[in-house]
């Protein structure tokens, strides 16, 4: 499972992640000229209409979803987000190197005008597609780009929406020659502007909090409602735990080449043996040494491998009492070694060569404004600032102690997933060399999303997958009081950041921002980077437009198969 962030979402690797606001990983080597290239994409390409009419595609997701609202805390996860790209249209189609054009199908154009208009220092006009429609026939209109807004534009409307960023910088939304014309306008110059108004979403589904929040259920008759893509909802079985989409009849644009699109919950461990015995079509992500080896074992496998944005760290919660204090928090990060993490994550993959570490929050390896801001490893230095803290060791124990009471934090561990039971076991090794006590406990990867919006827990390891927004969306994760700031750290420092950088037009003057608040964050030990994937999955040598990439567009009604 995973989380995405800021209109992406949180992803964890087959070990749950959340979308975030990382750029990509360049194809280009790192400015140390250590890493290898790897390409922005990688798949087949092939024109639609030279492929075959029909076919069923088997994906695979970690866990059913707790909440289809992609825009809900709860539903801004990478399966929502994979699940949606097929029924929930965009206003976008992005390149391998994140740039974009208009996506026809939705949007005939647009046009920014960065001329000052009383509060307004920003008009964005959108020209929508009049034959956009949801599945209820009701066309896509203003309306629908004003009940988003309405739902997101700040923290105290009632909706619980994943984050604000964007949203809470426009100053109206309105109607223009006809309900198909969109003007939305901001109160500064936003240069992430699409990263709000890159989809339509539902009125039907965003008309009050109730709606929102508890609406969203499992009832296909419900969720199709809100259905603008090629797909709509066929069923979803949850105890077989399968959510099958099929061709939407309604829909406009090109005829979908595949019959139907199925996500099935299976473990990362299953996952390959569903692939090798032809049940499943699709590893999304290769985790491991056994998992790469038995893909390779199908006949006509095709493994992929890409740049990526997601990246996996540890999040320490700072309302915990063991980790309230800043300089016990930054001794645990000096006591971690991320190359440990790494090392033990990627054996066995075809990743020789390639740096994978990482050292910035945003900004990937070899990515235009990648600073490498990382805390070095250094044990000794963790266990003196605990000495100076007035901690000293039991000699019995081998931890540290304060007033009698042993230095101890909890770690929820994920059960059945190997990234998260091998963090675990890891990070105890490491706090257990400078007299840290860590103390699992285990979870069900069903609760994962419930654990992290109710923080009920201490230290927790998952991925973020990233967004083409590196800079857009710094407030989801790290902004006071945002729900998906899941450290609860709350430093006016970062607060001013993100103001400053969501006004900032200067692409350089920004990039230096964005990397004055990464230190912040890591002097605030709010989330530890160990690491970032290259993009590694498994496809049928038949399949076409469909592969590995970071940010490329793979239009759901092109993907098929070869005659």
């Amino acid at each position: 499972m995973g989380i995405k962030k800021a209109g992406f979402a949180l992803v964890a690797a087959s070990a749950l992640v959340l979308s975030a606001c990382s750029g990509p990983a360049s194809s280009e080597s790192g400015s140390d000229g250590k890493s290898a290239s790897l390409p922005a994409s990688d798949y087949n390409k092939v024109d639609p209409a030279d492929l075959k009419d029909g076919g069923d595609l088997r994906l695979a997701i970690a866990s059913m979803p707790s909440n289809y609202n992609p825009l809900h805390v709860n539903g801004n996860t990478v399966e929502n987000s994979d699940i949606w790209s097929y029924a929930l249209g965009s206003n976008f189609i992005y390149a391998d190197d994140a740039t974009w054009e208009p996506n026809k199908n939705f949007l005939e154009s647009y046009d920014v005008d960065t001329k000052a208009d009383g509060d307004a220092k920003m008009t964005v006009t959108l020209n929508l597609n009049p034959e956009a429609k949801w599945y209820s026939e009701t066309p896509i209109t203003v309306a629908d780009y004003q009940a988003g807004w309405n739902a997101c534009k700040s923290e105290d409307t009632g909706f619980d929406c994943a984050s604000t960023d964007g949203w809470n910088r426009i100053i109206s939304i309105e109607q223009g020659r006809d309900e198909f014309q969109v003007i939305a306008k901001f109160d500064r110059e936003y240069p992430d502007w699409s990263s709000v108004l890159g989809t339509a979403y539902p009125a039907a589904g965003f008309s009050d909090p109730a709606m929102f929040n508890d609406g969203w259920t499992d009832d296909v008759n419900v969720l199709n409602q809100f259905v603008s893509g090629p797909f709509k909802f066929k069923s979803i079985d949850n105890g077989a735990k399968r959510i099958t989409l099929e061709r939407n009849e309604k829909w406009w644009g090109d005829t979908a080449k595949l019959d139907a699109v199925t996500f099935s919950v299976l473990d990362t461990k299953a996952q390959a043996q569903a692939f090798a015995n032809n049940e499943l079509d699709i590893v999304d992500q290769i985790l491991d040494a056994p998992t790469y080896e038995l893909v390779k074992g199908r006949q006509n496998a095709e493994v992929k491998q890409s740049a990526s944005t997601s990246w996996r760290h540890i999040t320490l919660n700072s309302n915990a009492e063991s980790l309230s204090d800043v300089k016990v928090r930054q001794a645990i990060q000096k006591g971690i070694d991320s190359a440990d993490f790494l090392a033990t994550d990627m054996a066995g993959l075809p990743v020789e060569g390639l740096d994978l570490s990482l050292g910035n929050h945003f900004f990937m390896p070899g990515q235009a404004g990648y600073e490498d801001h990382a805390v070095k490893f250094d044990p000794e230095g963790a266990m003196k600032d605990l000495e100076d803290l007035g901690y000293t060791m039991n000699e019995s124990t081998k931890f540290f102690e304060k007033d009698g009471k042993p230095l101890s934090f909890n770690f929820t561990r994920l059960t059945g997933i190997p990234a998260s039971e091998s963090a675990a076991a890891l990070l105890k090794e490491h706090m257990k060399a400078i007299g840290i006590n860590v103390v699992f406990v285990d979870t069900p990867p069903k609760e994962f999303s419930n654990v992290l919006e109710s923080g009920e827990f201490e230290a927790i390891s998952f991925g973020w997958r990233g967004t083409p927004y590196p800079m857009a969306n710094v407030g989801q994760i790290y902004g006071p009081g945002s729900s998906s700031n899941f450290s609860k750290v709350d430093d006016p420092k970062i607060a001013e950041y993100i103001e400053k950088i969501a006004s900032e037009t200067d692409n350089d003057k920004r990039v230096k921002l964005t990397n004055e608040v990464d230190e912040i964050i890591w002097d605030n030990v709010m989330t530890i980077p160990l690491y970032y994937r290259a993009t590694l999955r498994a496809i049928p040598g038949d399949l076409a437009n469909y592969g590995a990439t970071a940010f490329e567009t793979f239009l759901p009604e092109h993907i098929g198969y070869t005659k």
